[in-house]
């Protein structure tokens, strides 16, 4: 039987993740997150079609600063990284 995926709970370390490390190859994000090529395939479409959609919230450790900022895939080069939109002091 196989256990079900839970979209938001990968979402969410995907973002965690990708702000940790700055710019993630697209194969090292696929293996963090544990899935196979097969299922990455589908499930990285997903990923990126809802980055386009919103922005996200984090503390930055190095300046204590809340950072707003929108998750990027870059198709190009095969990499998942951040922009941020904007700082909260």
């Amino acid at each position: 039987m196989t256990q079900k995926i839970s979209f938001s709970k990968k979402w969410d370390y995907l973002i965690s993740f990708v702000f940790d490390n700055v710019i993630v190859p697209d194969v090292l994000l696929m293996d963090e997150l544990h899935f196979t090529p097969h299922t990455w395939k589908v499930w990285k479409s997903k990923f990126i079609e809802r980055s386009k959609y919103g922005t996200q919230k984090r503390i930055q450790y190095t300046t204590k600063k809340e950072v707003i900022f929108k998750i990027t895939y870059d198709k190009k080069n095969k990499m998942w990284g951040y922009e941020k939109t904007s700082s909260i002091e």
